[in-house]
Order: C-alpha cells, then structure tokens, then sequence
C-alpha cells in the first residue's frame, strides 16, 4: 500500500497527455478540442492510497524481458528522428490546437473565434469540427511549408461542406448554434486558403449565414456564442456589402432582429449595434452610387449624394468619439519590435482586447471607403467646394492608413490570440495602401506586412492582396467612378 499524495481529478485523457484539465461538465475542454469522448474523473480522496502490488510486477517483468531482447540482439537499431507529425490522429489534433491555441484563445485573451468550445461544448457536430481541421490544417501548411497538409485540409473542407448541407436539412439541427459557427467559421477557410474564386466562395457562406440568422430568430439570444455569432456575422456582411452593393441588408427580419439584440444587450452590444446601424445606412448609400454611375460618368446632379456621404461621415466620427473609455486605445512611442521589418513610425496604438482593435479598424476602412467615394464624386462633377472637400478628404484618409498601420505591431505583441487576429488585417492594410496622399514608403512597409501575415499564420488573402499592391491592381474596380490614381491637391 503506498501513500501517493494529493492525486490529480483529471481525466484519464488529460492525465496522459499530461495536459491540465478543467473537468467541466459534461466534458471537459481539452477532450471537446480533439473531438474524444470525455472518460470522466477521477475521485481524489479514493485514490491517496493505492494498492501498487500488480503495477509494480508488470512493470518489472516489461523491464526484464526487454533486457533480454535486447542481450539478444547482435545489433541496437540505430534510434530514428520522430516525424514532426506522427499519423493521421494527431495531424488532426494538432489543427485543432492551432486553431484553440491562435483563433480561441483564453478568457483572459479571448481569439476572434472564442465561441467555439462553447458550441463544442453544446453541440460537437461533424460539420463543426470538420470545419475547424480544415482551417488548421491549411494555416499549418503554409507556416509549416507542408503542401500534403493543404490536400487534407481541402479533404476536410470537403467533409464540413457535405457535413453543413446535411445539417440544413433537418429543422432543430439547421437552426443550432454549432451549424450556425460551422457557415461563418467556413468562410475563414476562404481567407486562409487564398483560392481563386475566394470572394464569390466567402459572400455565398455569407448569404448562408445571414439566412440562418433569419431563421434563429430571437432564441438565438439566449446563449453567449449565439450572441457573438448574430453579431460578428451580421458585421462582417455589412462590411463587404459596401463594396458588393448587395440588398441583403435590408432583410426587415434581420432588421427586428437587430433592434431586439440592441434591446437585450448590454453597453458593448449596443455600442455595436449603433455601428451596425450606420453601416446600413452606408450599404444603402453606395447602392444608390453605383446607381448613379456608368462608364461615362456620373448622371445628374450628385451634390446630394456628396452631402449625404459627408452626412454619414460625421455620423461614423460621432459614434468613435462617444465610446465608452473601455473601448479607447492608447498611443506609445515604446518600441514594439516584432520581426525584422523595420518600424513604420515612431507611436504605436495599445488596445484594451482584441475586439476594439478589430473594431476600431472596421471603423477606419468604413471612412476611407466612404472618402474614396467622395473623392471620386468630387473628380466627376466639380462644383466650388469640390477643391476645399478633395483636399480634406484626402487629409483624412491619410491619417486613417496611418492609423491602421499604427495598429499592426499591436497585433504581433499582445499573445497567440492576437497573432491569429491579424486574419481581420490584409483588406485594411490594402484599403490604407491604395489612399491618395500614403507615401511610397508606407506602400512598401504594408506590403512587407502582408507578406510578413501570409508567412507566419498562412493567411493567404495577405499574400494576394500584397500581390495587388505590387503589380499596382488598385482598388479603383471596388469604388465607383474612382480613377486609377488620385493626385494630390
């Protein structure tokens, strides 16, 4: 009989692996990360003393016949170097944790995709989880430089995409939060990946998402993870939809939704919200621009459009300048060194979460969309203020690209989490690229920061937007009426 200590409650899983377990209920953590079945806990106070007779005899009996073989054995096989990556298994528990450890993150340090052990927790669909190995498994080909892990992650893409559409087709499963996460978790496989139709692919698991959210109804507000997936989603759309003018936004059902998810939220979910509600009415503006314009020009008289854009302007510095001090950043002249790029300017922006960083940048690619477009109106139909309005607009979106990229080295230094956060950083940095007034030396920094993203978390939207910077493939096509190049007044 042997006095062992205080033994560990652990799972048997976790004990072997030599991992801390968290022994939630009714499965813990790490278990739900590889996708295992939870064995339960162990009862410390039944185990301080132990019977360790039996162990002991066959370990000692192990022991002596492996001596034997090997006084047996004329030659020791020469030991050989273990792959980096053992077997099928753990391939895929090692995509897991990249995504656990770069898009989940921790309480403390919750990643942009910190709802996902609650769905595992909840409802550990095959769709889900499919959709989580393919993610790790394409970021860890291109960091890794290991192009048989971008065939399995395009086996397991393959898995999720059959795994989702079956989900669809039965009314409880269809509208889950895990079916919900699995569609707009989809949609981060297309930035990963980089592939040619990797837009068309992102808005068609955007549409999905936003006609589940119509269906979910407001039951869905009734978890944390529902919550933050009505929100991301509906956000994201928003965003996009400026440049692809689609009338998704105008759903009357997502519209009671969202006033309802303002009613029910707290502070930071109404802050949110109002966000959301001036991108709405942005989405509605750049629809009735397009409208205006052909290859020829602008028809009509567009000082109204004009107003209405400098109107909506006002709105977005509105909203920034009453947030709340737990949404402000601070600035630092501290050096944040983070790879051999060399700094782009001397102050540095430090954020209170991730979140605010990624929202705060949502914010500024908003104002630079919408003085792409004022410029571009201004160009086309001159009117006396057009010079003074060109020259401000410009002024702004310069500090605007400056302050996106004030906010990179943020992003490289504040924890894994963070690290993988910087999948919300290519479409930004091309948007602060492509601003009249940047200087070519901003361009060249951006350029080697999107390399730099698309190297170390394989994201490869950075390395094909970092293309279009280079070969000059400007942003002109997203803008209308926008030329080219835009000269400094």
């Amino acid at each position: 009989m042997v006095y062992r200590g205080k033994p560990s409650p652990g799972c048997a899983l976790c004990r072997k692996r030599r991992l801390k377990c968290d022994q939630e209920r009714p499965a813990c953590s790490q278990c739900l990360r590889i996708g295992q079945e939870c064995p339960g806990y162990q009862d410390p106070q039944a185990l301080r003393v132990y019977n360790q007779t039996a162990a002991v005899t066959t370990k000692a009996l192990a022991r002596a016949a492996s001596t034997r073989k090997a006084a047996r054995s004329p030659t020791a096989e020469k030991s050989k170097t273990p792959p980096l990556i053992a077997g099928p298994t753990n391939i895929q528990e090692q995509a897991m944790s990249h995504i656990f450890k770069y898009y989940v993150g921790t309480s403390q340090n919750p990643g942009i995709l910190c709802y996902l052990p609650d769905l595992l927790r909840t409802g550990p669909s095959d769709a889900l989880q499919a959709t989580m190995k393919a993610i790790g498994l394409a970021c860890m080909s291109r960091v890794y430089h290991l192009p048989e892990l971008a065939r399995s992650a395009a086996e397991e893409y393959s898995k999720a995409l059959r795994a989702t559409n079956t989900s669809l087709q039965d009314a409880v499963s269809a509208t889950s939060d895990s079916t919900l996460g699995a569609v707009v978790t989809l949609s981060m496989y297309e930035i990963i990946s980089g592939q040619s139709q990797m837009m068309a692919a992102w808005l068609n698991h955007a549409r999905g998402a936003l006609k589940l959210l119509e269906l979910r109804g407001t039951k869905q507000f009734e978890s944390a993870a529902g919550r933050r997936l009505f929100s991301s989603t509906r956000l994201q759309i928003a965003m996009i939809n400026i440049f692809f003018r689609t009338s998704c936004h105008r759903s009357p059902t997502i519209a009671a939704l969202s006033k309802y998810a303002k009613s029910v939220g707290d502070a930071d979910a109404q802050t949110v919200e109002d966000f959301y509600n001036i991108l709405v009415t942005f989405n509605d503006h750049s629809i009735k621009v397009k409208e205006t314009y052909n290859n020829t020009g602008f028809r009509g008289n567009i000082a109204p459009l004009i107003k209405e854009a400098l109107d909506l302007d006002a709105d977005l510095v509105s909203w920034a300048t009453s947030l709340s001090p737990t949404w402000q950043y601070s600035t630092t002249s501290t050096p944040l060194p983070f790879s051999h790029v060399r700094s782009h300017d001397t102050e540095y922006h430090v954020y209170p979460s991730i979140d605010n960083a990624v929202y705060w940048n949502h914010y500024r690619q908003a104002r630079i969309i919408l003085h792409e477009m004022i410029q571009a109106m201004c160009l086309h139909q001159a009117t006396p203020d057009s010079p003074q309005i060109m020259h401000q607009s410009i002024s702004i979106n310069k500090q605007l690209a400056e302050d996106i990229c004030a906010s990179v080295p943020y992003f490289f230094t504040s924890g894994e989490a963070a690290l993988g956060a910087v999948a919300r950083l290519p479409w930004p940095l091309y948007l602060a690229s492509d601003c009249a007034g940047v200087s070519p030396q901003t361009k060249d920094w951006i350029m080697q920061i999107l390399d730099l993203i698309a190297t170390s978390t394989g994201v490869q939207q950075a390395r094909i937007l970092s293309q279009f910077v280079k070969t000059g493939n400007h942003s002109y096509l997203l803008i209308p009426g926008k030329p080219k190049r835009i000269v400094d007044i």
